[in-house]
Formats: structure tokens, sequence, C-alpha cells
């Protein structure tokens, strides 16, 4: 519990809406980034973002906020809203403060071990917040309420359900994937009870469905710290069940330090992805292929000939698990049998090489070229700064060649060979050179670009004429 008086605790505006609530006799409660700020004891005066519950409908919370700061919500996605969102002008520059505020939430998930438990207001609010470091708050006076033991598990970084962990994952199996998000989420580790636990009911992910699979998946890689949720998966064995191609990389390590480790690589690879459920996914996947074609030399030497197309084949049937279709399936999949492709660029590539690059891969290339950035994890620092310069170039030769490409050609297709026919030219040079003089006769006004050839070329007869008079 602090003891900082509120005044100095919180910033003017959050004192005028805890304030105008309380007139109205109304429990009003910091929740969110903010109350974990301040349970480490970091200040909130110059926060942007403050997220509220309150025991008010929505109605009396937009009305509150329009009488305060003269305001009305943000438009939201959802026909039935759970909470508000206001902007809120900043008095001293251009800027906003945002406020997310919600009634006090009432329901909890129907489990055996909550039967009989009468809660009710800010206790109940605080039980549907999942996990005990969500489930904390401060009042206007700057008091912690904490009735799960939140802010120490918060401290020492561990996550852990409010609910009973005992029968959980027997009573709702879908919380072995909800625990992982958690731990992706803030980076903390699962409590030791909750990894027993996890360990001993995985096989329960079985009944859970495959949408649920999906959809929790996605938010677990696209975390804040997503290695960290897989490796709660792999440890927990829950990946042996949902997805065995992954949990074969957790197993396989580093082949008694013959090659780097792939599992370890892989949780970095997908750290360092766009965090968006594309390129996790392929990111997850690339390498996966390795622990199948794993070979050893005579030399000693390891090689993985073909894991590329190998990963991507154990992703087709991932891909039908999961129910990953349409635009999503194509761009993953080809990323894991593409991932290789751009590493092979050499900065004495000719344009004519990058050009032949991007009409190979498509619209694929960005994504290609922003995966290979992410998969940089060598410790050899020269090698790093090589490649990362490397795609560098390549980023800078594909939208300069982009750009010539899109320019509009001022001069006819097959020109080239009309001037070689009506001139009796040879191809060669020469043939440049009149072309070029047909431009810079454009550039500077002479000809107007795009006509018909015998424009052109009656333009230069008309020069090669006066040209011979001359000599």
């Amino acid at each position: 519990m602090t003891t900082n008086p509120p005044y100095e605790l919180y910033p003017d505006y959050l004192n005028q809406v805890f304030d105008e609530f309380g007139k109205k006799n109304i429990e009003a409660w910091l929740i969110g980034p903010r109350a974990r700020d301040l349970a480490a004891e970091l200040s909130i005066i110059d926060a942007a973002s403050f997220d509220l519950t309150v025991d008010a409908a929505l109605a009396t919370i937009e009305s509150i906020f329009f009488e305060l700061f003269s305001v009305e919500p943000q438009t939201s996605k959802d026909d039935r809203p759970k909470l508000l969102t206001f902007k809120v002008p900043k008095t001293d520059d251009d800027g906003y403060v945002t406020f997310n505020v919600g009634p006090f939430r009432n329901y909890l998930p129907p489990l055996r071990s909550l039967r009989g438990q009468n809660l009710t207001g800010i206790i109940l609010d605080l039980a549907t917040r999942e996990v005990t470091v969500q489930a904390f708050a401060y009042d206007s006076q700057g008091d912690m309420i904490d009735p799960f033991g939140g802010a120490l598990d918060f401290a020492d970084k561990l996550i852990r359900p409010i609910f009973p962990v005992d029968t959980l994952f027997r009573e709702s199996a879908s919380w072995l994937l909800k625990i992982a998000r958690y731990v992706g989420r803030y980076g903390f580790d699962a409590a030791k009870e909750v990894r027993t636990a996890a360990d001993r009911d995985a096989a329960n992910i079985l009944d859970v469905p495959r949408d649920i699979w999906r959809k929790e998946m996605d938010k677990i890689l696209c975390g804040a710290h997503p290695g960290k949720g897989l490796q709660f998966l792999a440890e927990s064995r829950v990946l042996s069940f949902i997805l065995p191609e992954i949990q074969a990389m957790y197993a396989f390590g580093d082949g008694g330090s013959q090659h780097k480790d792939i599992w370890a690589h892989t949780k970095q690879v997908v750290s360092n992805s766009d965090a968006t459920p594309v390129v996790r996914w392929a990111a997850m996947c690339h390498d996966m292929g390795k622990v199948w074609t794993k070979q050893v030399f005579r030399d000693d030497k390891i090689h993985f000939f073909r894991h590329e197309d190998m990963s991507a084949l154990l992703f087709e049937g991932i891909a039908k698990r999961f129910d990953i279709v349409g635009e999503d399936y194509e761009r993953i999949h080809y990323i894991v049998k593409n991932h290789g492709r751009v590493n092979l660029y050499r900065d004495d590539w000719t344009d004519s090489a990058v050009r032949r690059l991007i009409k190979d891969v498509g619209d694929a290339l960005d994504d290609l070229i922003a995966f290979s950035k992410a998969d940089l994890t060598s410790k050899r620092a020269d090698r790093v700064e090589m490649i990362r310069a490397l795609l560098a170039d390549l980023q800078i030769r594909v939208m300069d060649v982009r750009e010539q490409d899109a320019l509009v050609q001022p001069l006819p297709k097959g020109l080239g060979t009309q001037i070689m026919e009506r001139f009796d030219i040879p191809a060669g040079p020469k043939v440049g050179q009149l072309r070029n003089m047909l431009i810079h006769a454009i550039e500077i006004g002479n000809l107007e670009p795009n006509q018909d050839a015998e424009v052109y070329l009656s333009y230069l007869a008309d020069l090669l004429v006066d040209s011979n008079q001359d000599d």
C-alpha cells in the first residue's frame, strides 16, 4: 500500500476524474499498466494513458467525461462495447491523455472451484482479470487493494492464475494456452505449481476446439516475449500435442554442440520478427525441417540440405490442423520454403539480376527481406553487420528498380527494331544512340511522348538528312 498523497501520486487529469466520480459517490479504481507502474514504484505523472474500472454504467461514464472535458467516447468496433475510450486534450501542449474506462465486471467462469464464493464489487471485478498480476488496483487516495497477491507476484515476475490451479487445467484446458499467452505478454515465468499442474494435465489440450488453438497461438506468437511463451509450452509438453513438429526442435537442441541450438535460434527469430501472425508463424516454422534433414559427413561437418522444403511440407500439416488458409497460408508457406532466397544477394548483382529476383518472388519480396533481417542471430558481429549491410543495400536497389520500372516509357515498344529496319542499322550501340536522341528531344519539348512509331522514325530521318548535308 502506498503512503504517497494522491495529488502527488497522480497527474491532474486523473485527480479530476477521481474527484468527479467521488462527488457522485461512485467507486473508481485505477487498474492495468499504471497500477503495475505504481506497484513497481514508478512515477505515472507523465503517463499518456490510464485504465479505470468504476461502479457505474457506460452512460454515466460518458456523461461524467463530457461534463469534465467536453469529450465524446471514441467510436468502438463493437456494437456493445464493454468500456469507453476518451481522448482528453492536454492543456499544456497539442497531445492527448487517453482514458479507458469500463463498468465493474461481474462475470466469473463456471468453474466448480468457484461455486459458493460470494464475490461482489471491486473484488469480483478483479477476480475476472484472470491472472494475479492484473488483479490489483488503486483508489483515489492512492491505496492499493490486492485480494489475490498480485503485487507480490508482479515483484517476483511470476504468472499465476486467480483460480485454483490444482483443478484449473482439468476444468478448462484452454488455460494451458492462456498461461503461455500471459507468460509471453509479460516475459515472466509461470509459478512452480502452475508448471507442475500444466505438465500433469498437458494432454487435456486435445479437448480444446481447434479455433481456440489458433486464436491463442496467434496471441502467444505476437506477444512482447513470444520466446518465453513457447518455452512454457515446450516445457509443459503442450507443444507435443498441438505442434509436435515444433516440440521436436526443443528436443533436438544443438546436437552436442555440433551445430547451433535450433530451438534457441527459432525463439530468437520469432522475437526479432515483425509482430504479425503471418511473419511469426513463418519464423516459428522456418527451421523445423532441420530435425529431419540433418546429415553428418566424414569431415564431421553438419548439413541440412533441403530443410526449407521439408519445413514447408511440415507446415502444410500444421496449416490443416490450425485452419490456416487463403492468403495467410500462401504467405507463410512461401516464406518458409524460400526464406534463404534473398540471402543469395551480393552487392555486385546487376539491375537485371535484382529485377529478376523481384519478378521471381513477386509480392513476397518484402516479407522475405523482413524475415531475413529477423533471421540474423549469429554471435559473430562481423557477419551480422555484413548481412545487415547487404540486406539494406538490397532494399535500396529494389526500391530504385521499382521506381524505374514504374515510370511510363516515353517511346513505344519495338521502336529499336523498327529503327534498324528503317535505316538498315545492325543491332548495336548506334541504335541506342538514336533512341537516346529521341528521349532527349522529348525531355526538351521538341517531341511529344507516347506517339506512334512513325512520328519518331520521321524525326530521326530528318535529323540524319541534316547530318548528311552538314558532312
